[in-house]
Order: C-alpha cells, then sequence, then structure tokens
C-alpha cells in the first residue's frame, strides 16, 4: 500500500464552522464532502483553536485508520490566513474580512519532518494565486509525493529518512528546556497523563515529537496503535496508578508481563526490544487535540497530548503533569507543573548523575550551535545516540535489581516504572543483545563540588533573575573550586547545608535515595 492517503483542503465557515473542502482523492465516507466517520474530528485537527488570531501555523496530528481498525493514520497540516480583499476569485461563502484555510497530508506512516517543509511551500503557492478554485496545484503535490515517497519506504531506508532529513530539532529541545529534557524523557516512561501547551501547534508538535524520537525507533515505528481515538477503552490496569511516595522494593509480575507481551500489537521489535510499547492498549499519543476531543481524555488508561487551547489547563484534575510552553515572542518559558500527584515530582526528579549526563549532552549541543560545525558530537543524532545508551542502561539495572545500581536512576523511580506496561512487556521478552547490557548509570561518579551548583542551576532554572544567580554562584564556585585541603571541606559542607535547607522536599527526597559517598 501507497504510504500517502489525502490531500485535504480544510476550511473555517462562518455558518459550519470547520470543514473538509476539497479532497484528492476525493473521500468515500457518509459524512459532509465525504468525511469518514473515522476521521469527523480531521477539521478540527486541520485548524488550530483560534483560528482568528493567527496568520499561519503548522500541525502534526493523528487519526484513526480507517483500513486497519485499531492503528492509527498520520496527518500534518499547513494553516494560513487570507485577506478577503486580495482574493481574485471570491466565493459567496466569503463574507468575512478574511479567509481561514489549511491544507493536510495524511499517510499511512509517520513522515512528519520529511514532509513539512515540503507542504509549506505547497501552502503558500496554493494561496498566492488567491483563486481557492484553483486546486491543480494541489493535485500535483499528491502525485509528487507518491512519486518520492513510494509504497517500497520502509525498514531501514525510513529510519534514516525520518531521522536525516527531519526538522524536528532535539537540540532546540535542549537549548529550550535545558536539564529539564531528561526529566520529560523519564516522564514519558511512567505512562500518565501529561498535557503539553502552547501558542502555537508547530512550536508544540515540534517538542514532543522530539522527545518521542529520543527513544530508539518510537517515532518510526511505535506510534500505530498510538492516538486517543483508538486508546480510549483499558486493555491494562496499572498496579499502582498513583503514586505514595514510597520507595519499597517490588516484585516483578512476570506473569502480568508475558500476558502482556502476548496482547501488545507492536511484534517487530530488534534484538534490544526497540521500540518499546509505550503508546499501546490504553496509552496515547496526540501531538495535537482542539477543544473537541476534550472528552476522550478521561476514558484512557495514560495519555500525552498537545493543546494550544487554554481550556485545556483549566481541566486539572484531568491531568498529572501539565508542561507549558510560553513565548513572549523573544524567549521561550517552560514551566512543568505537576498538579494532582504531588509525589510524582520526587519520582522523577533527576538524581546526581542525570544531571551530570544531562548536562554533558547540554555542552555538547551548545559548543556545536556555537561553533555552526558539522561535528557527530552534539548532533541529533549523537543525542539518540546517547539516549538509547541511558536507556539500556536503565533497563539493565532494573533487570538485574543491582542494589548500588538503582539509586543512580533513582530508587522511586525505577519502581514505578517496574509497574508500567512498557516495562513489564520490555523484560518479559528474550532479546539477545539486551541480556549482554551491563547494568549501572553511565555517570555514577563520587560527588563533587560541582554537583553542588549543578543541582543549583537546575532547580533554579527557568525562574526569574535565575541568571542572575547562576553567574554569582559560578563565580563563587570558582573560589571553592580552588580552595583545597580542611578549609575547602568546611565551605563545602556549609554551603551544603545551606542548600538543604533552601531545597524543596522533592530534592530532599531525592537526595536521600542516592547512595551514600
Amino acid at each position: 500500500m501507497h504510504p500517502i492517503l489525502n490531500v485535504v483542503v480544510v476550511s473555517f465557515h462562518h455558518k459550519r464552522g470547520c470543514e473538509v473542502e476539497y479532497s484528492h482523492p476525493k473521500l468515500d465516507g457518509t459524512g459532509e464532502s465525504g468525511l469518514p466517520d473515522e476521521w469527523h474530528l480531521l477539521p478540527s485537527l486541520a485548524l488550530p483553536d483560534g483560528v482568528h488570531n493567527c496568520q499561519k501555523d503548522t500541525i502534526f496530528f493523528l487519526l484513526p485508520s480507517r483500513e486497519e481498525p485499531g492503528k492509527s493514520i498520520f496527518g500534518i497540516s499547513c494553516y494560513r490566513q487570507i485577506d478577503a480583499k486580495e482574493l481574485i476569485n471570491k466565493s459567496e461563502d466569503v463574507t468575512r474580512t478574511s479567509v481561514q484555510k489549511a491544507v493536510c497530508v495524511l499517510s499511512r506512516i509517520p513522515l512528519f519532518g520529511p514532509l513539512k517543509a515540503k507542504l509549506e511551500v505547497i501552502t503558500q503557492a496554493y494561496f498566492e494565486q488567491k483563486d481557492f478554485s484553483k486546486v491543480d496545484v494541489l493535485a500535483q503535490m499528491y502525485t509528487n509525493l507518491c512519486d518520492i515517497f513510494d509504497e517500497n519506504l520502509t525498514g531501514e531506508y525510513f529510519s534514516n529518512l525520518a531521522h536525516h532529513v527531519s526538522e524536528i530539532s532535539i537540540q532546540e529541545l535542549f537549548i529550550r528546556f535545558r536539564h529539564r529534557a531528561l526529566l520529560l524523557f523519564k516522564l514519558f516512561l511512567l505512562e500518565r497523563k501529561v498535557l503539553f501547551i502552547a501558542p502555537t501547534g508547530l512550536r508544540l508538535g515540534e517538542t514532543m515529537l522530539a522527545i518521542v524520537s529520543m527513544f530508539p525507533k518510537l517515532l518510526e515505528e511505535g506510534l500505530f496503535y498510538a492516538t486517543i481515538g483508538v486508546n480510549t477503552s483499558c486493555h491494562f490496569k496499572n498496579v499502582n496508578s498513583k503514586t505514595e511516595g514510597k520507595s519499597e522494593e517490588i516484585v516483578i509480575e512476570e506473569e502480568v508481563g508475558v500476558q502482556l507481551s502476548h496482547d501488545d500489537p507492536l511484534k517487530e521489535k530488534d534484538s534490544c526490544g526497540f521500540p518499546i510499547s509505550l503508546f499501546t492498549q490504553g496509552s496515547s499519543f496526540d501531538p495535537y487535540l482542539s477543544i473537541q476531543s476534550m472528552d476522550l481524555v478521561p476514558k484512557t488508561q495514560s495519555c500525552i497530548f498537545g493543546a494550544t487551547n487554554a481550556l485545556f489547563a483549566m481541566k486539572k484534575d484531568l491531568f498529572d503533569v501539565i508542561v507549558k510552553i510560553e513565548d513572549d515572542g523573544s524567549l521561550v518559558h517552560n514551566h512543568i507543573e505537576f498538579v494532582n500527584d504531588t509525589a510524582l515530582e520526587r519520582v522523577v526528579s533527576l538524581t546526581t548523575a542525570d544531571l551530570r549526563f544531562a548536562d554533558f549532552i547540554l555542552k555538547k549541543v551548545e559548543e556545536q550551535v556555537k561553533s555552526s560545525n558539522a561535528e557527530f558530537d552534539g548532533s541529533d543524532e549523537w543525542i539518540r545516540l546517547q539516549m538509547k545508551n541511558y536507556l539500556l542502561g536503565l533497563v539493565a539495572t532494573s533487570r538485574s535489581d543491582l542494589q548500588a545500581a538503582i539509586p543512580h536512576f533513582g530508587i522511586a523511580f525505577v519502581n514505578e516504572w517496574r509497574r508500567t506496561k512498557n516495562h513489564k512487556i520490555w523484560v518479559a521478552n528474550k532479546h539477545e543483545d539486551l541480556t549482554s547490557v551491563a547494568p549501572g548509570h553511565m555517570f555514577s561518579e563520587q560527588m563533587g563540588v560541582y554537583d553542588v551548583y549543578l543541582r543549583f542551576e537546575h532547580a533554579v532554572n527557568g525562574v526569574e533573575g535565575a541568571s542572575k544567580v547562576i553567574g554569582t554562584v559560578n563565580t563563587a564556585g570558582k573560589n571553592l573550586g580552588n580552595t583545597i585541603g580542611e578549609t575547602g571541606s568546611r565551605v563545602k559542607a556549609k554551603f551544603s547545608n545551606w542548600w538543604n535547607r533552601k531545597a524543596t522536599a522533592q530534592e530532599g527526597v531525592e537526595e536521600a535515595e542516592e547512595p551514600s559517598e
């Protein structure tokens, strides 16, 4: 089957709202303009909430497949707005001062990155005609996309295309979120209800897909059962859906894992077990949902999705975590709010070893961006390799139950992850290359003075005036770093005592979980 399904135009009508105006090939459903029942949310997904408030946007979304029930298809929409006075051929439906339309491409496989630039160019050309009855450019785009992305676009070729052509930057994710990019990575593993909210669909989608792409093969092969449209009934019950902040050891339930593995729709995995079954059997991932989809959220076991409508953020009882991405035009501010489960903040918090690892990646990224070179270190592919090694070390440590290594990832975190569906499926299967992975954290070193400052920088990141505080601390750090002997120990002890008094309850618990050094 060919990966490209349809090119669709969705418009905003002043009386009927969002509706499908054109499709190539034609849709053959029973709804308006042939819209299939399975795709009834397509019009609201293609046009952003608050459509009149933005001139342009790009949205990534998922829909249920018509051909294979239970599976997902993938959409990308380029929205534009034009002044009605500029139109050469104005239809009778145009009664307002501006016209809003979106051009969408629907595909059987996730071509988000490779399609983005092409679709934006064609959408711009379509609008520059100033006559929306001229759809030849859209029909030609469908033909061209079919030529570029043929039906043999699978396997290693598609994997390389998705990574190397993609404009979804993991570097940008680390620059925006700094060390907390690793916190979001760990949060995804815990199968909670997480809302990402941003002013634009593009910033929203790029952020969420960047996190997904850090999990090996998950973006290319692991989202086929992810959309909330096919995951509104739970097939798996979490043993402990709400954390109580306890860090006692638990027993890995082998029989439950085997049964879940038997029911897992992601049958094709590599010798390490990738892609992991993160978004299957009641766990959803949608990089964009419109307000019409809000009633589906309570019906899911777990979900990670994005929205641009502020009304979502007001429904805090529906989510465990809300990640806000605010853009004032010159700066991007990110805020991670743990709303319904305060213990979860402690569970997912970064250990000292985690902070070293995240700082290592961040410094490499900043070096490459600053020098504008094409070196592998600090590139998106390099980051993916580091995250793969981190994840392999994490699962090897969890499987081995090595007491000396678990605290470096966080005792409470490892215990909570063991309770999830994706962990049970992963460890229940025999993956030949996974057995040879040594347990342990790559950055499990003895704690030093630098770690204190690293934790301080992480704690104040994103807070107003943080850069000024960090600068002061770094200046003082040079003096501390040059201080040796007994005096240095006393200074370090005094600073550590001060830090412990100022630290949040989250960090206090996390530090208690670390091995004594």
